[in-house]
């Protein structure tokens, strides 16, 4: 995997995972059109309440996850208390963007490459590897439109 944000794709690896072996037919349920940790936007959300829970659950902060633990694969690891996630988020330079870019750039979503990652099929162009969460259904709008608000109250660490 491509070294790339907010790759909300913890669901990737539950998506991808269908237990059994028995040759039988899989009564597995089909996934959701959406991944959808936040089902109704929040026009003032809380980070720590809102936003910490919708990106560790769609992302990862375990160990075997893209996000999570110290070494992750998709370089931001989304392990830790909220303070930790925040300041590995707010200002923070990308490992695979085009130049220019921030990971959340306070008050400005369409400069922010998390609002560019979870809505473009390639982010920053080619070369920049693929929407996020991978390899899973893309985030629903009410999430999205929560981290946007968010971010355009300034990303305030509440």
């Amino acid at each position: 995997m491509r070294p790339m944000f907010p790759a909300l794709c913890a669901v990737a690896l539950a998506v991808s995972c269908s237990g059994g072996g028995s040759g039988a037919a899989s009564s597995q349920p089909t996934p959701p059109a959406t991944t959808c940790p936040i089902t109704v936007a929040k026009a003032s959300p809380s980070f720590a309440t809102d936003l910490v829970p919708a990106i560790q659950s769609s992302c990862g902060s375990a160990t075997t996850t893209c996000h999570g633990g110290a070494s992750p694969t998709g370089h931001v690891s989304y392990s830790g208390t909220p303070a930790q996630l925040h300041a590995a988020l707010v200002n923070a330079t990308p490992a695979n963007a085009p130049s220019g870019w921030v990971l959340v750039k306070p008050g400005d979503p369409a400069h922010s490459w998390i609002i560019e990652k979870v809505t473009k099929d390639q982010p920053g162009g080619l070369g920049y590897g693929a929407r996020m969460p991978y390899a899973a259904p893309n985030l629903c709008q009410p999430t999205i439109d929560t981290l946007s608000a968010w971010i355009s109250a300034g990303a305030p660490n509440n």
